[in-house]
């Protein structure tokens, strides 16, 4: 409900959650003082430097679709772009080649940019900004330059952290590489936080962005543990989950709503002997689908079967 519809691109719909279009507005006065222009040049700007954002998305899922694993659709927000896929990588070569596809994008147009400039006007031996014929150009250049250095950085769940994450699942288990990736990416997000708070380098959206960083990995980091527990079946889940799953919950259950999660088993009746279940067989990653809460909760599990989902 908080994102509206823009258009289509390669079949992926993009969307713009509200705080997209206020972002716009602060780029907007920002870019107009560096551009020493008027406002509709500075707007423009912010117009292609969001393009530039959603190229890079696009290089994400434009890639990922190589590998059978679609886009459900592309969210534009304050803090950037997020392609949403219907299930994430598990091999780790082919994540390592769908998060790099992000920031080669970047680099890609920044390079576009610099060969154009030494095309129409020589090669500037003086880089800074006064040596630049087209400051707009300039400008455009150094964004996607730092975009693309910024989510190198091993911000899990940033591209950094994720590539960190596919380099680490080709020697350790997945969940354990995850759990690496995780932890450094907190480290990351927490000086984020703390470069504003001690006046070294960054302000507000600085903060925020490392903010999100920690509980987002956090997030992952539960998602991840939750496919890996439904592979081993309910007894595994209901560890990670007190006892949503069945077993004995924590604190046993919730008395107070006159229902309880999990808990032990009721006792059969002499009439009706209990029988033993085979334990669930093993299910491969693609076999499950799991909705979390953006703080890590798992709302619904799915189990694919071969007729239907």
């Amino acid at each position: 409900m908080a994102s509206a519809h823009l258009f289509k691109a390669f079949g992926i719909p993009v969307r713009a959650h509200w705080s997209f279009w206020l972002v716009v507005f602060v780029f907007a006065t920002e870019f107009q003082t560096y551009l020493q222009g008027s406002l509709a040049e500075s707007l423009l700007l912010t117009v292609c430097f969001y393009g530039c954002l959603l190229l890079h998305e696009l290089g994400h899922s434009l890639t990922a679709r190589r590998y059978g694993i679609n886009t459900r659709e592309i969210k534009m927000t304050m803090l950037g772009g997020m392609a949403m896929f219907d299930r994430s990588p598990r091999v780790p070569r082919q994540e390592l080649f769908i998060t790099a596809a992000g920031p080669l994008v970047n680099f890609v147009i920044a390079g576009l940019l610099f060969a154009g400039q030494c095309l129409a006007f020589g090669l500037p031996f003086d880089l800074s900004f006064a040596a630049w014929t087209s400051k707009f150009c300039w400008l455009l250049m150094i964004l996607n330059l730092v975009l693309g250095i910024f989510n190198l950085l091993p911000g899990f769940p940033m591209d950094g952290g994720r590539i960190l994450r596919a380099l680490l699942a080709l020697k350790l288990p997945y969940l354990k590489a995850t759990h690496i990736a995780v932890r450094v990416g907190q480290l990351v997000g927490a000086s984020f936080i703390l470069l504003p708070v001690l006046d070294i380098w960054g302000g507000f959206i600085t903060a925020l962005i490392g903010l999100m960083v920690i509980f987002l990995a956090q997030a992952e980091l539960m998602r991840v543990r939750a496919e890996e527990a439904l592979k081993q079946g309910s007894e595994n889940l209901s560890r990670l989950f007190g006892g949503l799953f069945g077993g004995q919950a924590p604190a046993g259950g919730n008395g107070r709503w006159g229902f309880t999660f999990g808990g032990s088993p009721a006792r059969p009746s002499q009439a009706e002997p209990a029988q033993a279940e085979p334990p669930p067989p093993p299910r491969d990653d693609s076999d499950c689908v799991i909705d979390m809460d953006p703080d890590g909760k798992v709302r619904k599990v799915w189990r694919k079967d071969e007729s239907d989902d």
